[in-house]
């Protein structure tokens, strides 16, 4: 299995981590609920729990390759979601 998804897939992650940086949880749960989180129960909180922790760390490492520059760090990841947004409507890279 890649370690890469589709890019919606990747799409998706990129939408969670910018809600991370952006300290926007309405989009994060958003994100989350549409991938398997946020269900009831033992599993869904988990679930839940791995993906919030997943993207606060992945945030704090982008922050800092980014010197902690918000605007930039928000920037790049934009870059990515319209990469990843026209690789999937081309049907380009299943696993980019």
């Amino acid at each position: 299995m890649p370690m890469m998804g589709t890019p919606a897939v990747n799409l998706a992650a990129v939408s969670l981590i910018r809600a991370a940086i952006a300290d926007d949880p309405d989009s994060g749960v958003l994100v989350m609920s549409q991938h398997g989180g946020c269900q009831s129960g033992t599993e869904g909180e988990r679930a839940s729990e791995f993906m919030m922790s997943l993207a606060a760390v992945a945030a704090r490492s982008f922050l800092s390759v980014h010197g902690y520059n918000i605007a930039r760090a928000l920037e790049t990841l934009d870059a990515w979601s319209a990469d990843y947004a026209e690789q999937e409507m081309s049907g380009d890279g299943a696993h980019s």
